[in-house]
């Protein structure tokens, strides 16, 4: 038998390297003295394990996306110079455009004169998993923003309004929070309302009569009044009390209206209609039969209308809702239950921009004039799965049905498309028991083609690998 010759011993003792570096890494890669992909071995789980077939004969430089080459020219440089080369994450580009896939590598010298080993771990997964935190974390930051914006508005309104207002403990009857109006028209000179209980504030009869209007509004719908006087200044109010629930505990607010001169202090009201003016959430006032009375900047900015007299004595159903769909049924609703809260619509601005939003309304039959009160507030604009910044796809007919009128055609068609996709790799997966290579096949798809289909779906992380 003849010996084999150095070129065969070197060539043997490099595939031997090549196969134990495989089997404690995802995929390995032998280059020459040129930077040549010469040998490599990939296992068969990784993302990169298709494209990497087509690596050999070719610069394995060229193979790294753009942004990746000059760390991949470094790490071929440091270990062809014999010096250790720290570990770096290159990103290697993929079927999809948009996505790339990255890999940990380190590299050392082969057993061949020139040659250099590469070893790489796949990312993918951890990649993944942190764009998930990150878009979690990026959610919580928007909640966390709206909840302030909305601590901010009722904090504001609570503090400027003229209309003294108190709240109080179901339990103890002791009052937990009062505005400045309140405590001017009930504080002694002391001049603190908080910790008190709240019959100590007014003359016994009147007080009695409190307790139980808290009592009715406990077990009641809506609102209730009880007829009370100040121990202070002996002015008579009207009270009313709302039952609300906050952090697990139950509270009543009770708003005091003079019944002598029912007129708020021109200051206060100017400070009120300067602060509405300038929240950033629209505010429109209408009669009952939807005519604008009045309308902040906030929601003339959304209705793309110069100014308040370009809108007001005009329907708010011409901006507001589907025509002759969503703003009927919004006042119904107001007529029946007094109001409205998260009402999911749409508002078209004169130029033609929609813009999803939510309200809240209300109705208020108090008064010379009945009106309703409307809080038009921007709709979230949450990053869906996978970076997809888009609507959240309908599951039913129904969804598709209300989305009309919302949403395009050419978006709805799109949507529906992406549906029918999920549904039948749903289908072939569970009629092939998770084997994708046969429900790549059913599908007339090759397997590249299913593998990203699977990712952009959410399936990567929902089933296990059978094949």
């Amino acid at each position: 038998m003849p010996t084999p010759g150095p070129t065969s011993s070197a060539k043997t003792d490099g595939s031997a390297a090549v196969e134990i570096a495989a089997a404690i890494a995802d995929i390995v890669v032998v280059v020459d003295g040129q930077g040549i992909v010469r040998d490599l071995k990939a296992s068969p789980g990784v993302a990169i394990a298709r494209d990497a077939e087509a690596w050999r004969g070719k610069r394995w430089i060229e193979t790294v996306a753009p942004d990746s080459r000059n760390k991949a020219a470094s790490l071929l440089s440091d270990a062809g110079n014999g010096r250790t080369a720290a570990p770096r994450e290159i990103n290697h580009s993929s079927g999809d455009p948009l996505a790339t896939i990255p890999i940990r590598y380190c590299a050392v010298r082969g057993a061949k004169e020139g040659d250099i080993v590469i070893a790489g771990r796949d990312l993918s997964a951890l990649a993944e998993v942190q764009q998930q935190l990150v878009q979690a974390h990026q959610a919580m930051e928007r909640d966390y923003a709206r909840q302030r914006a909305s601590e901010t508005r009722y904090r504001a309104l609570f503090q400027l309004t003229g209309e003294p207002i108190l709240i109080a403990e179901l339990a103890s009857r002791k009052v937990t929070e009062a505005n400045p109006a309140a405590v001017r028209a009930l504080a002694t000179s002391s001049g603190r309302l908080a910790g008190r209980l709240l019959a100590s504030l007014f003359e016994p009869a009147g007080a009695a009569d409190l307790d139980g209007l808290m009592s009715r509004a406990a077990v009641g719908n809506g609102a209730v009044e009880a007829r009370v006087v100040a121990v202070t200044s002996g002015q008579s109010f009207d009270a009313t009390a709302s039952l609300i629930r906050s952090g697990g505990s139950t509270l009543v607010l009770v708003r005091l209206a003079p019944t002598e001169g029912r007129t708020v202090d021109a200051d206060d009201t100017s400070r009120v209609m300067g602060l509405i003016e300038k929240l950033p959430d629209g505010f429109v006032v209408t009669d009952l039969s939807g005519l604008i009375l009045e309308a902040n900047a906030a929601f003339l900015d959304l209705a793309q209308a110069a100014s308040a007299e370009q809108v007001r004595g005009k329907p708010l159903g011409d901006w507001l809702g589907r025509m002759g769909i969503d703003f009927p049924s919004l006042t119904a609703s107001l007529r029946e239950y007094g109001s409205v809260r998260n009402f999911p619509t749409i508002l078209r601005g004169a130029f033609g921009i929609t813009e999803t939003v939510e309200v809240s309304a209300v109705l208020v039959e108090d008064g010379e004039l009945p009106c309703y009160g409307f809080v038009l507030r921007a709709g979230p604009r949450a990053a869906a799965p996978n970076g997809h910044a888009a609507a959240a796809i309908p599951r039913s007919v129904d969804q598709f049905i209300e989305l009309v009128g919302r949403v395009s055609l050419k978006e709805l068609v799109r949507e529906t498309t992406d549906i029918i996709e999920r549904l039948c790799i749903e289908a072939a997966l569970e009629m092939t028991k998770d084997n994708r290579a046969t429900a790549a096949e059913l599908l007339g798809l090759s397997r590249q083609s299913l593998y990203l289909k699977m990712r952009r779906f959410g399936f990567m992380d929902e089933m296990p690998e059978a094949d």
